[in-house]
């Protein structure tokens, strides 16, 4: 965890450096911009009032093609009209002014982004941090609340000490995997979906256990087939959201079945379905942060669950949709690309 936090500070002061940098390129450009800005326009200014000398000869009576302007007015005299300069003088003001506007909003604009977008991404990490870690603290208690009765029984505890450790070491990788996220960074390499079910599937087992429900796997393919690219730890947190709301929602002493296989379109589909009470109208709320389905359960999350899940789904090319829902339970489809 060291090394990972390690390398994370140090990719953040990378990030701002880079930031600072392209913070002074965009104010360099900013400065150009406005000074070639200034001087078109003076430039402008002086044609037309050029110009508007030439129509008061005109004005006048006098062509100043034909004869001398000296002759009539003497050396270095220039007839100026007053009004017309004063228009181009307007003119010229307004046209620097909110072209200069302008640009200092675009550019502005531009240098404010990068923060705004780290200002999300830390957002976003302290609410997938905060309900991230609720579903494995949660398991781990229930671990320990076993442990204690078993000690207290003279069973061997061995088993549930291990279980324990993995529990930890998952939740060490969970929080690497939210460090890579609020970097906006995207880690993929070749992942087994079969993998990622077994893990998922451990991981929500003692509060399956704890409720009473029954979580069944099922493959329809060759599992060797079913690869994708991603990351395991980040695809194992997507499906332990969209199994963790699952088992809160099923009534005691029912099943709830994982079954991966193949979709029309070529990719791979693990589908998660239940025989809760179902979802209701317009289920994509549930996909909303911060959204809530008071159903009466006794589960009380953060409403972040499933939208984290999509997140994650989106991040490695996927989707994750309700496939279907009616009073006798619900089908959750994650859709994935197959790696080539």
């Amino acid at each position: 965890m060291g090394a990972t936090m390690d390398g994370h500070t140090t990719d953040s002061r990378t990030d701002i450096g880079r930031g600072g940098h392209v913070a002074g390129l965009i104010s360099l450009r900013m400065t150009i911009a406005m000074a070639v800005i200034t001087v078109v326009g003076g430039v402008i200014y002086i044609l037309g009032v050029l110009l508007g000398s030439r129509h008061e000869f005109t004005e006048r009576g006098l062509d100043p093609n034909a004869m001398s302007v000296t002759e009539q007015f003497g050396s270095g005299m220039m007839i100026i009209d007053t009004r017309k300069a004063i228009g181009f003088t307007v003119l010229f003001v307004l046209g620097v002014v909110a072209a200069v506007a302008l640009v200092g909003r675009y550019y502005s604009r531009k240098e404010v982004a990068p923060l705004e977008h780290a200002f999300e991404l830390q957002k976003d990490f302290v609410a997938d941090a905060s309900h991230e870690l609720k579903t494995p603290l949660a398991v781990i208690s229930t671990r320990i609340d076993l442990i204690d009765f078993r000690r207290a029984h003279g069973q061997p505890i061995d088993g549930a000490l291990a279980d324990l450790r993995g529990d930890v070491d998952r939740m060490n990788a969970i929080i690497t995997d939210l460090l890579v996220a609020a970097r906006g960074a995207v880690d993929t390499e070749p992942v087994p979906l079969a993998g990622v079910i077994d893990q998922s599937v451990d991981a929500v087992r003692p509060l399956a256990d704890k409720r009473g429900v029954v979580i069944d796997k099922r493959i329809d393919g060759d599992p060797a087939h079913l690869i994708v690219r991603g990351n395991a730890v980040g695809l194992s947190r997507c499906l332990v959201a969209v199994l963790d709301n699952a088992v809160a929602h099923a009534p005691d002493g029912t099943h709830v079945t994982v079954s991966l296989g193949y979709h029309h379109r070529g990719d791979a589909t693990i589908r998660v379905s239940d025989h809760g009470p179902g979802i209701g109208e317009n289920p994509e709320r549930l996909f909303r942060r911060f959204a809530r389905d008071d159903d009466g359960t006794t589960h009380q999350g953060y409403g972040l669950g499933l939208a984290l899940a999509r997140d994650v789904a989106n991040r490695y090319g996927g989707a994750l949709d309700v496939e279907s829902t009616s009073a006798s339970g619900t089908v959750m489809r994650l859709t994935l690309p197959l790696a080539s």
